[in-house]
């Protein structure tokens, strides 16, 4: 009854985590070297209801490998853990009963999105989400034929990576070591903060990219894309769309695309279509 009960805590606390990093996008901004991802803030748009819509161009590579991989198998791996949980906290489990789950949990996380207005319901997410869940089940009933002495060798060593994994990332940021994958604050609540207070008078100076010199540097661009050059020597190009919701700041303010020019280092946030909703132009504005 007591293990019953823990899992039951375990599984409403993880779907309450699911509903603020999916449904809210309460989500750091997520840097794999020289690229930047932000997930956070909401994105509005016509519903997809058509299935495999948005997967097959992602397994073809048309978006990039980095941010198919993200949005596949992070859509997948996030709802393995309550297809794990799921069968612990019912009696009587089936595939049946986890089928129907994994549908019900996608719907619920894409629902909730459309009706705050917060996201865009995709039948894919739905699909992917449901997968993950039915993975999870999987994982589960082939963990418990394991003899008790696997069981327990397995959870030790899960939980020490789980803890070896946080003490490297609690080290790194104590230490300020760069890793290759790394969680920062989202770029854009920086940025209002510092433009607030130039306007104010309160700050002589503003330096967007506060100090890192960007996410690199423009190496090329046109009506409706930039190019840009990570920052290090032989960093890779990268081509980042630019549409009439992307915002704009130097130091000075918000501007317009035809004040960028080639040789501007920029710090970009870029969406899951490589599409960028906030470009900064670093620099100092001298009052």
């Amino acid at each position: 009854m007591k293990k019953h009960l823990i899992a039951v805590a375990i599984l409403l606390l993880y779907f309450i985590i699911l509903i603020k990093i999916l449904v809210f996008k309460d989500m750091p901004l997520v840097r794999i070297g020289t690229l930047m991802l932000n997930f956070g803030g909401t994105h509005e748009g016509p519903a997809n209801l058509t299935p495999f819509k948005t997967i097959i161009p992602y397994l073809l590579g048309k978006n990039g490998l980095i941010i198919a991989s993200i949005n596949i198998v992070g859509n997948i791996i996030l709802f393995v853990p309550i297809g794990f949980l799921f069968p612990l906290t019912i009696v009587h489990s089936s595939w049946k009963k986890i089928i129907a789950t994994s549908i019900a949990t996608g719907f619920i996380i894409e629902g909730m999105q459309a009706f705050l207005h917060l996201g865009i319901f995709d039948i894919d997410d739905v699909i992917l989400n449901g997968l993950g869940v039915m993975i999870g089940y999987w994982c589960f009933t082939l963990f418990s034929r394991f003899s008790p002495l696997i069981k327990k060798i397995l959870i030790i060593t899960s939980t020490t990576i789980i803890l070896l994994i946080a003490s490297i990332y609690i080290i790194a940021y104590y230490k300020n070591i760069t890793l290759p994958i790394s969680f920062e604050a989202g770029a854009h609540h920086t940025t209002l903060d510092n433009f607030k207070s130039l306007q104010n008078g309160s700050a002589k100076c503003c330096d967007l990219c506060n100090g890192t010199g960007g996410t690199g540097v423009i190496v090329a661009m046109d009506s409706l894309s930039i190019t840009i050059k990570g920052k290090k020597g032989n960093g890779e190009n990268q081509q980042i769309k630019l549409t009439e919701k992307t915002v704009i700041r130097n130091s000075a303010g918000i501007i317009t695309k035809s004040i960028l020019k080639i040789g501007d280092h920029v710090t970009v946030i870029i969406n899951e279509s490589e599409t960028a909703s906030l470009v900064l132009v670093c620099g100092i504005l001298y009052k």
